[in-house]
């Protein structure tokens, strides 16, 4: 409910008030883009060579638990911020096929040249798993390639369990979107793990047609050779 009021220069005063509902959310992956949740910021004064620099995330609904960033060379006062979308981000071109957990954004801030690597701990509700007829085997991270407009699928590596969630660890050498989701991809739609694109569909063969065209050939030659005799 908003009220305006107004007071022109003769001192006459009126006011109006207004209320309505409206419910928000997401849209579907494939869509005009996902609603982003408020984003998820760790800041570190500094980040050294020799030893992973541990970040922790405590949000029960985000798919990271914590990243541990390793450094070339010393980095100050970074900010790494964690946003996850309940559908296909906007600026991602392309929506993952199958069934999708989360989106994710992991950005950093003052990390410039200076990131080694990266290992993410992803984790995934065991409800959603069991509910979507898959085993936790089944399951994989994407980071999403600008460049190519694709996506690829990360080293994922089943790490453990509780009661609630899965755990994934996977290693990233940059930072950009990305999906938990079924390991599943379509041609063309990125490349595994192994940096192999999914084979296309293969096309009916039709040689078998041309053998019977021939044979229906031969057999009225036949029929009409007899029927001249």
């Amino acid at each position: 409910t908003y009220v305006v009021t107004c007071t022109d220069v003769a001192g006459n005063t009126g006011s109006a008030t207004k209320s309505f509902s409206t419910l928000t959310c997401g849209a579907a992956a494939g869509g005009g883009g996902g609603g982003a949740s408020k984003p998820k910021v760790n800041s570190v004064d500094e980040i050294k060579p020799g030893a992973a620099t541990v970040v922790k995330y405590t949000d029960p609904t985000l798919g990271v638990k914590q990243i541990g960033i390793e450094v070339t060379s010393p980095a100050q006062n970074v900010k790494i911020t964690v946003t996850k979308y309940d559908g296909k981000p906007a600026d991602v071109s392309v929506a993952k096929t199958g069934k999708v957990y989360q989106y994710l954004q992991i950005a950093a801030q003052n990390l410039g040249t200076n990131l080694d690597k990266a290992s993410v701990l992803f984790k995934v509700e065991k409800s959603w798993v069991s509910g979507n007829g898959l085993d936790k085997d089944k399951v994989s991270v994407y980071k999403f390639d600008e460049s190519s407009g694709k996506w690829s699928e990360l080293q994922t590596t089943f790490s453990s369990e509780d009661n609630t969630h899965y755990y994934y660890d996977a290693e990233v050498s940059s930072f950009s979107y990305f999906v938990i989701s079924e390991k599943t991809l379509a041609a063309g739609e990125g490349t595994d793990s192994t940096g192999q694109a999914p084979p296309a569909a293969k096309g009916t063969s039709l040689t078998w047609l041309w053998w019977v065209l021939i044979a229906v050939v031969i057999v009225l030659a036949i029929w009409w050779m007899m029927r001249k005799k």
